[in-house]
């Protein structure tokens, strides 16, 4: 058997998580109670069966009409039940399949033979006869496929059975159910004459036909409860709950005189059309259901592998990036460095500096780093009980910020720990900021200054950190440094514009 499958990124949809049947779902609580009040209204209307004999008025058009509706709705079914045995190989699905058939075919040929549903007399066979052989071959093919398909319900097909041989399959079981219902038609219009009849008089029954009542009756109710005992799936459930349909008729049938267009005979009648309708009004809701469920899954499928493409896009992006930065970092490390060892250490502090930063935009999810936890992190490796104090409502800061200061505070506490005030005991740096409104925009400043460190000159010679402090800051984020070395130690004001908060 072929399999429908639906492929995305990493995922798959198969028509084994979302069946195109119902013939595997167990019945649920909605499902039972459901079928419990089709089973009450059941028990109301053969309680009318008790006032049966009431008189109404003849409407001959009444039985046509239900009729047909009863052989629309039960072929209806039977190809919903061919088209889930083409995806689920079952015998039982065919003999049920084969039994709606049966159902359809023998509604509209009863009508045929019915008196009176097309005009005075009847359009085939014998208006005493034929009409109620009809009937019992229509109420005995049902339930006898019904109890085949309860009894073979566990038994299946080969697995790698292909597409085109159920359509054989299909094709010779509808052509078979044809041919035995064309037979059994035959045979109740041609030899009518030599059959039992049903009825006294167009309106009254023979006591032959209560006897077939109760055959019909004793079939119906072994097929439900062997039905009810096998019972796993909601098709078991409707399929009990259409059976039930049928009892009205037979009980008017057997246990009263019922006439025709009496109360009773109505009442059964459409009762029988709405139950015996209510499997198909299931396939088609559940399987809708199940179809929605599954384009809901593909939508669901599609952006998540959206999404991946997104988070793949952006992390070569980043890749490269990262990449890029750790290239230059290095070629201008290696230009200003003295000896291999001082290149080691300063490409080392360097990359873990941008390490530090990655691993607290990682920990945000790529969104919004605190400053409080950013300072902190780049002053960490240097920080005693007093040597460092930071200040400042915390503000937070998106990637390229959170990158670009990090870098910058990055070559300051270097700067401070090899020659000014983090080098010695009795030195300080104090880093503090705040937030200035600035229209619908706002500008972050933020000061470092350093005391009690050794003696430092007016004039330093350029290197690669003090350019990267002056220069970074207004070409990744449009803002100012000023970076001043007075004697008492480094002193660094840094603005740049932020969002407001």
């Amino acid at each position: 058997m072929q399999k429908t499958s639906v492929r995305t990124l990493g995922a798959s949809v198969d028509a084994d998580d979302f069946p195109i049947v119902i013939t595997t779902m167990p019945a649920d609580v909605r499902q039972y109670k459901i079928a419990f009040r089709g089973f009450a209204i059941f028990v109301i209307v053969v309680a009318i069966v008790m006032v049966a004999n009431i008189k109404t008025a003849r409407v001959d058009a009444f039985v046509p009409v239900i009729q047909t509706i009863m052989c629309i709705a039960d072929l209806l079914t039977a190809a919903f039940l061919f088209a889930q045995y083409s995806v689920q190989p079952r015998r039982a699905l065919l003999a049920l399949a084969s039994g709606f058939v049966f159902s359809g075919l023998f509604a509209f040929l009863q009508t045929l033979a019915f008196p009176g549903a097309y005009g005075p007399g009847v359009v085939i066979g014998n208006e005493l006869s034929t009409s109620g052989w009809l009937f019992l071959f229509w109420h005995m093919t049902f339930p006898l496929a019904a109890i085949v398909y309860a009894l073979s319900k566990d038994v299946g097909e080969a697995a790698n059975r292909s597409c085109r041989a159920a359509r054989v399959t299909i094709g010779v079981t509808i052509a078979c159910v044809v041919a035995v219902t064309a037979l059994l038609t035959w045979g109740a219009t041609s030899g009518a004459a030599y059959l039992p009849s049903f009825h006294k008089n167009v309106l009254e029954q023979a006591p032959f036909a209560e006897d077939v009542g109760a055959f019909l009756m004793l079939l119906s109710a072994a097929a439900i409860v062997l039905l009810f005992i096998r019972r796993r799936t909601i098709l078991d459930q409707w399929l009990i709950v259409t059976l039930f349909a049928w009892l009205p008729n037979l009980v008017v049938a057997s246990l009263f005189t019922v006439n025709r267009f009496t109360l009773g005979w109505y009442m059964a009648r459409i009762y029988g059309m709405f139950a015996g309708s209510s499997l198909l009004f299931v396939l088609l809701t559940e399987t809708l259901l199940l179809y929605t469920r599954l384009a809901n899954a593909l939508v669901l499928l599609r952006r998540s592998e959206q999404h991946q493409r997104l988070l793949i896009a952006e992390l070569d992006h980043r890749v490269k990036n990262n990449l890029a930065q750790v290239s230059a970092v290095v070629t201008a490390t290696r230009q200003g460095s003295g000896s291999i060892d001082d290149f080691v250490r300063s490409i080392a502090g360097r990359i873990q500096s941008m390490a530090a930063a990655h691993t607290l935009l990682s920990k945000s999810g790529w969104q919004n780093v605190g400053l409080d936890a950013l300072v902190r992190t780049e002053l960490a490796p240097y920080t005693t009980d007093t040597n460092v104090r930071i200040s400042g409502t915390d503000v937070m800061l998106t990637s390229a910020e959170t990158q670009a200061l990090g870098s910058v505070l990055h070559e300051l506490a270097t700067n401070a720990a090899k020659y000014g005030a983090l080098s010695t005991a009795r030195g300080q740096v104090s880093v503090s900021w705040d937030r200035k409104p600035d229209g619908q925009e706002a500008t972050l400043i933020l000061e470092w200054s350093e005391l009690g460190g050794p003696s430092v000159a007016s004039k330093a010679q350029s290197s690669y950190g003090t350019d990267l402090i002056r220069n970074l800051i207004p070409h990744e984020l449009g803002g100012t440094v000023d970076l001043s070395l007075v004697k008492e130690g480094v002193n660094c004001r840094i603005e740049f514009p932020v969002e407001q908060a």
